[in-house]
């Protein structure tokens, strides 16, 4: 099994989320850009150590309007990556096509850093969650017909042999042949997370490998093998561990007991500020209000979807119980992979959070020295897919 190195790079500097405080957008809160700046310079540097330290791969994706996550364009970061890394896949797990006025320019700029890595490039592309809709004034009920259109339109235009027309509902171009071409033939890998029936359909029909983030054991269970059903029933092919991929917040000490002390404060951060702050926002805009009414607060509460209450109720035990952090030592830790591994019924990569919330900068260092060291061995041993 293959293991991915994921970084949302957050804006640590905010406050827990309360009924007199606004979640996202973030409003009531200034932005400061020596601590953006610092934070990026740290954020950069955690995954270029983890190129040095030997990850088979790392990952950025793409947020708007947040303090959840500083990565507005992943293309960008991607871009630092390239110059700071040598081995490590840089591989997009959210890279919104939907939201771009012009996939035509996405797709040249995919194929450009394809080259400059020599093809280190996995090409993630999500739908994206309803708070990237809202930041760009994009209709939600548009989401899935705007995002296949520009996913058939990016496709094209890296594998067309020659000069095409392209009239579709929200995109219409002439005489597209686009340079750069890609590196990798025909094209940078795909990746789809999915989860309603016509994402998991599409990914299963294109033979498009994908994944879940932030569910349980239980859920990517169901997932994966409604995946595998469409495959095999519907469209003729077996899906293999290479078609998989889990992410999941992971924190390894020394310790059981230290383990939970080092990273308890910083998971909290993370789900019942960052995470809960943009599903509350999320809540607040789907009930038509487009910035934050402290009045309607339990409106909002009462509105959560199932992991936006669940971060917001954070506990300890029940993230680890539903497999979503796993936080121990490195036995603990290789053992909890192995056993997700056999109950989902197999996957090839694990994308690994080894920053969230504020975790500062020494225990990421920390904990991603412990891990290759002391997991990732017996890691690459699960499965199909060996680094």
């Amino acid at each position: 099994m293959e293991t991915f190195v994921f970084h949302l790079m957050p804006y640590r500097d905010v406050e827990d989320i309360t009924e007199e405080r606004s979640a996202w957008p973030w409003v009531e809160y200034d932005y400061d850009p020596q601590k953006g700046s610092e934070y990026y310079q740290e954020y950069l540097g955690q995954l270029e150590y983890a190129d040095e330290l030997g990850f088979d791969g790392i990952g950025v994706n793409e947020h708007h309007f947040n303090a959840y996550g500083l990565q507005p364009s992943p293309n960008i970061t991607a871009a630092n990556l390239a110059a700071r890394t040598e081995d490590a896949t840089i591989a997009f797990f959210g890279n919104l096509p939907a939201l771009r006025e012009n996939p035509i320019r996405l797709a040249e700029e995919l194929a450009m850093l394809d080259n400059i890595t020599e093809g280190r490039i996995i090409s993630g592309f999500p739908r994206g969650i309803p708070s990237e809709y809202f930041a760009y004034g994009i209709d939600m009920e548009e989401s899935r017909p705007r995002f296949e259109e520009a996913w058939e339109l990016i496709v094209q235009t890296w594998t067309a042999e020659e000069p095409f027309d392209f009239e579709g509902e929200y995109y219409e171009y002439e005489n597209v042949y686009a340079w750069p071409r890609p590196y990798q033939d025909p094209h940078p890998p795909l990746w789809m997370p999915a989860e309603s029936e016509e994402s998991l359909r599409f990914t299963a029909k294109n033979r498009v490998p994908t994944g879940l983030v932030f569910q349980p054991v239980e859920t990517i269970k169901e997932k994966f093998n409604e995946y595998r059903h469409y495959a095999t029933e519907d469209y003729g092919w077996r899906p293999e561990d290479e078609h998989f991929s889990v992410m999941r917040a992971i924190y390894v000490a020394e310790t059981m007991e230290k383990a939970r002390e080092e990273a308890e404060p910083h998971l909290r951060k993370f789900y019942q500020t960052l995470t809960a702050g943009v599903h509350i926002g999320v809540a607040a805009n789907m009930s038509g209000d487009q910035t934050f009414d402290p009045d309607k607060w339990d409106q909002y509460v009462e509105g959560l979807q199932p992991h936006g209450e669940f971060a917001y109720n954070y506990d300890f035990e029940d993230f680890q119980e539903y497999g979503e952090t796993i936080v121990g030592t490195p036995e603990y830790v290789a053992e909890k992979l192995e056993e997700q591994y056999e109950e989902v019924g197999g996957f090839g990569r694990i994308i690994g959070q080894f920053h969230f919330g504020d975790l500062p900068n020494w225990k990421v260092k920390k904990n991603l020295e412990l891990y290759y060291d002391e997991v990732k061995p017996a890691v690459d041993k699960i499965g199909d897919v060996n680094p």
